[in-house]
């Protein structure tokens, strides 16, 4: 496999005058194909554990699409999408890694927005171009300190198009990118995490119903141990937590335990989400219980399944979602328009998954039919994503 990598890269280079500076970016492409063909992972051997098999695909599909992307480049603004896809393959080879020797996943973090070849970048600061508005863009620590000091950007002309949708900057730490900024500052905006009667907004996970027990939901700041009462430890319940901030936040599912003991991470900081829709099997306690890792507020409650929405025309959501089928199979179209793995399954009545509908990473559009009985389906995603009947339109 090694030697078809280097042959293939080779004949894509042959007989092409390019920019000298391009020749680290064969080399990258090169050395990354020769570590997936020695790498000593077996697909298998790991037939049940389909987290770590996306990742390994994932690392497989950056590669292919580092070496497609190269074809036809003749300076570096144009291989920009290879060292993006080079980073996505070295972050999914990191997770089996990790995965295998029983680690977590390491936290992403993306390229420069200004230059993917400064590196990987080190915090998210707040930026506005001369033509737009303020948002909040990912960069490496030697832009951070020139934004921080009233400088501008180094400006190279490779600047990632602005494409995904703008985060509330007021959630996150940020430097100022105007004359005079000297400092970090950390801000909220006066509605985050208002309490839920002053939420209005149709999505029905904003909040937490209003006749839901006080044991059923709970609410605060900071990093802390939580409790959640279950109205019955024989039923599986539906878990909702909400975040304040994504970076450097997540909330763990201790009891019931995930996987081999270990908690159960719902809410990850190497991701933009700030909410989580989990189902909880059931395992004959009277409590569920959880970690919030967390500077900013928090909310967490056991949504009552009576009030799971149910899925009619098209749906559109970021994150993972449970909805109520109807049931009577019919063709839906599936579309992600950024983010990881994607899976959408049927659950059991014990909120176990049932049969996986579809599939997909990353940017995808697919073809899938709808369970003939009525039931719960259950979306995993850390994207924006529609499902829609084929032939309508998505929202």
């Amino acid at each position: 496999m090694a030697d078809g990598i280097v042959g293939a890269i080779t004949g894509l280079l042959r007989g092409r005058r390019r920019e000298p500076g391009l020749a680290r970016v064969d080399a990258e492409i090169t050395a990354f194909g020769e570590m997936l063909a020695g790498h000593s992972f077996a697909p298998g051997d790991h037939k049940n554990d389909p987290g770590l098999l996306a990742d390994y695909q994932r690392a497989l599909d950056a590669y292919e699409q580092a070496k497609r992307s190269l074809v036809g480049d003749r300076n570096l603004r144009d291989a920009t999408d290879v060292l993006r896809a080079l980073d996505e393959g070295r972050h999914a080879l990191a997770c089996v890694e990790a995965v295998l020797e029983g680690r977590p996943r390491p936290r992403r973090r993306p390229l420069c927005f200004f230059d993917p070849r400064h590196g990987q970048s080190t915090e998210e600061v707040s930026w506005a171009p001369s033509e737009g508005a303020a948002r909040m863009v990912a960069v490496c620590a030697a832009d951070a300190v020139r934004l921080a000091e009233g400088m501008a950007p180094i400006e190279t002309g490779l600047r990632e198009q602005w494409s995904a949708p703008q985060p509330d900057l007021t959630s996150h730490p940020t430097v100022a990118a105007r004359p005079g900024a000297k400092r970090r500052t950390e801000q909220r905006p006066a509605s985050a995490l208002a309490p839920p009667s002053s939420l209005a907004s149709p999505d029905p996970y904003e909040t937490w119903p209003g006749h839901i027990g006080a044991r059923q939901h709970r609410e605060g700041r900071g990093s802390t141990g939580v409790q959640l009462l279950r109205n019955d430890p024989q039923e599986p319940a539906l878990l909702v937590a909400h975040l304040e901030r994504p970076v450097d936040s997540w909330v763990e599912l201790t009891s019931p335990p995930g996987d081999k003991g270990r908690p159960r991470r719902i809410l990850t900081h190497g991701s933009p989400l700030t909410r989580a829709i989990v189902p909880v099997e059931a395992d004959g306690r009277e409590t569920i219980r959880l970690q919030t890792h967390t500077r900013g507020r928090w909310r967490v409650w056991l949504h009552p399944t009576e009030e799971i929405p149910l899925g009619e025309g098209a749906l559109g959501s970021t994150g993972s979602y449970v909805l109520r089928h109807p049931g009577g199979r019919a063709p839906l179209r599936i579309t992600q328009r950024e983010g990881e793995a994607f899976s959408l399954h049927a659950l059991r009545p014990d909120f176990t998954l049932g049969a996986q509908l579809c599939a997909g990473n990353g940017s995808f559009t697919a073809q899938a039919v709808s369970p003939r009985r009525a039931g719960l389906l259950y979306v995993q995603s850390r994207g924006s994503w529609n499902i829609a009947p084929s032939g309508s339109d998505s929202r």
